[in-house]
């Protein structure tokens, strides 16, 4: 209890003390994955959510004399023929500001959305689109607590997106004209039957949500298996964490990674940008948006990665994104 009251509960008081005690669980439930260290705290849940006494004082003074090392960030650098690429490229990269907002139907689900836009250098009337989409849900006021991430990069046509965009917005403007005529009920059924979730058994998804742009999917960690996936969608990732063994099992928590892949080349190709393939417009695009999961979700996928390092099974130099080695593993055992 000491433990982890120094070590994860008190510096999280000093930056956000009203979710300190919530923040410190996920982190010591979904971090630690064997021994009996994460089993107390997981069989002690309820001491720990209960905790009301201030330690504000003692963070201070603690972190005062023992500060957290900060990690140093993962430094990726490209050699001077790719760098020398993305350079000519980035003129012509604009950075999405904003999006409509995704909305879950769950009170523990969290999302991020980030995106760029690239036009053409030699037609200014073509530009290609790249999305990422984040989702984080947890879960960690039951006895077995769990955590599920989900990311998908999409990367099309802007023509494309705005026809997705157009239609969406002409559906909200149906939906809010039957409001007034239309009960909680109704609402329900008509999303029930958004065509996304048609023919995808949505009683075993890890989160339900409503995407206004409808391109990031739906995954069941249980079946191991996400929603329709397209063309568009170039590197989609499914992580679960869960606490469902028992009391002092030691069971890893990590359940197996889930991820799906699709080449860029095509849409790489639409740009016109000599020796621009697919391969390095999904770099560009990890280079530009630098995405990573919340609350160490990307965890088992590094796990991972470490091991086909040393099966040498991908190359441990150059230094990449964890995202484009798995993205570029699959899609190398793909096309064997």
């Amino acid at each position: 209890m000491a433990i982890a009251l120094e070590r994860y509960l008190i510096p999280m008081i000093s930056k956000d003390q009203e979710n300190s005690n919530k923040l410190a669980l996920a982190r010591i439930c979904t971090t630690l994955t064997r021994g009996w260290f994460r089993q107390f705290a997981i069989d002690n849940h309820p001491k720990f959510s209960n905790l009301d006494k201030d330690l504000l004082s003692i963070a201070n003074d603690i972190i005062e004399k023992f500060p957290i090392k900060q990690k140093r960030p993962d430094i990726i650098e490209h050699d001077p023929e790719i760098q020398a690429i993305f350079e000519s490229i980035r003129p012509y990269t604009k950075t999405i500001s904003s999006f409509n907002k995704i909305r879950g139907y769950d009170s523990y689900t969290e999302s991020e959305r980030t995106g760029i836009k690239i036009t053409s250098p030699v037609n200014s009337d073509v530009s290609v689109t790249a999305i990422i989409t984040i989702m984080h849900m947890f879960n960690n006021e039951v006895c077995n607590p769990y955590a599920r991430w989900t990311a998908s990069v999409v990367i099309l046509p802007t023509n494309d997106l705005e026809i997705l965009s157009d239609n969406n917005e002409d559906k909200d403007r149906r939906d809010d004209d039957d409001e007034d005529s239309s009960d909680d009920e109704d609402k329900d059924r008509r999303d029930d039957e958004d065509e996304d979730r048609d023919s995808f058994d949505m009683d075993y998804v890890d989160f339900s949500f409503k995407d206004p742009l409808k391109i990031h999917p739906y995954y069941a960690s249980y079946e191991r298996k996400f929603s329709k996936l397209t063309s568009k969608h170039t590197f989609v990732l499914g992580i679960a964490a869960n606490n469902g063994g028992g009391s002092w099992r030691g069971r890893d928590i990590w359940e197996p990674i889930h991820i799906k892949v699709k080449s860029a080349d095509y849409v790489a190709s639409l740009l016109e940008i000599p020796e621009l393939t697919g391969d390095l417009l999904f770099k560009y695009v990890l280079d530009c948006l630098k995405p990573t999961l919340i609350n160490n979700g990307d965890t088992p996928l590094k796990h991972w990665i470490n091991k086909l390092k040393g099966k040498g099974a991908i190359p441990i130099e150059p230094k990449q994104h964890p995202w484009y080695y798995a993205w570029n593993y699959k899609l190398n055992r793909k096309s064997k």
